[in-house]
């Protein structure tokens, strides 16, 4: 009877032990395994399989980790760091290197308890959206976002003018200078700060001189076309100029990060005293399309990309609701 007991005893402490040594296993996989991007389409939310996926530390701006996904459109992330903000991107592996397609991209925090992230795509063009042509700012113009955005939408009303043109011939521009260890350049809403060619000290530009850059090729060209500033217009007024055939210049950040300034780059305005910080990721964009939750810009650094509509006005806001529209 004893022995009997102790061998029961025996295979239940076996027992036990093997269930104890599943449990680091188990928890070591789901740590290795980290997070799983499903990619769906947008409409359908079928999976979309093999795409080029890329997961981009929002703070450093640096790529941590890429991945191609599956046949059932998923894709396995073992280096993110709970807590972190990441960008989450998605796009097709030739467009990862042609920049000619559609790219979706979506901010979010890391958080170990959710090992799955459902990222929305849209890869074909749509009737709602406006088939403005892609137009990219490199390698010529390094810091040329907003004047190569402004040509785009040149383009798609038809209008045979290019970036180079516009960039040299109408976008007004004005030297930053250095006096006694001080930064002097114009006020951004006046004129750009340095020159979009410049690599090293190219700035940006704000609304009000694209809009007299559209203005005066538009006449130079005579072309029956107006420009105007929006900036100020709400999340609503945006739309429903896109809605109306109207691609709306729209200044927001890189990958729609949270602002970043620095003292140290930012210049004196002329005329004034006091130094302003400088943007260090100011973008622009061609607002195109509005589908569901997701708006859809041509992006002069990446071609179409579908950003969440929230997330993009978001961004908008923050960077000031600097906005430009031409139309007929």
């Amino acid at each position: 009877m004893w022995t009997r007991y102790k061998r029961l005893l025996l295979i239940g402490m076996m027992i036990v032990m093997l269930l104890s040594s599943c449990n680091p296993f188990s928890q070591q996989d789901t740590q290795k395994n980290g997070l799983t991007v499903l990619t769906v389409e947008f409409n359908s939310g079928a999976p979309i399989p093999n795409l080029f996926i890329t997961a981009t530390d929002v703070e450093k701006g640096e790529i941590v980790e890429d991945a191609i996904g599956s046949e059932e459109g998923e894709a396995t992330f073992s280096k993110l760091i709970e807590g972190r903000k990441y960008a989450i991107a998605a796009t097709t592996l030739e467009n990862s290197t042609k920049n000619d397609g559609y790219t979706t991209i979506e901010n979010f925090t890391y958080d170990a308890t959710k090992p799955y992230y459902r990222l929305e795509t849209h890869f074909s063009r749509d009737d709602q959206e406006l088939d403005v042509p892609v137009v990219m700012q490199n390698p010529e113009l390094p810091h040329g976002c907003e004047i190569t955005s402004l040509t785009a939408v040149l383009n798609y009303y038809g209008l045979d003018v290019t970036k180079l043109e516009m960039a040299d011939n109408y976008l007004p521009k004005q030297k930053i200078r250095a006096e006694g260890g001080q930064r002097y350049g114009p006020n951004p809403n006046q004129a750009f700060a340095g020159n979009p060619r410049d690599k090293s000290h190219g700035m940006y530009v704000f609304a009000a001189p694209i809009v007299k850059a559209a203005q005066a090729v538009l006449a130079d060209k005579k072309a029956n076309l107006r420009v105007t500033n929006k900036s100020g217009a709400t999340q609503d007024e945006i739309l429903q100029l896109v809605r109306e055939g109207v691609p709306v210049v729209t200044w927001v950040t890189l990958d729609l990060s949270e602002p970043k300034k620095s003292l140290k780059k930012g210049w004196i305005y002329e005329g004034e005293t006091v130094q302003h910080e400088a943007f260090m990721n100011l973008h622009a964009v061609v607002l195109t399309g509005h589908l569901g939750d997701k708006v859809v810009v041509m992006d002069p650094l990446k071609g179409f990309v579908t950003y969440n509509v929230d997330q993009f006005f978001k961004s908008y806001r923050e960077l000031g609701k600097q906005a430009v529209a031409v139309h007929k």
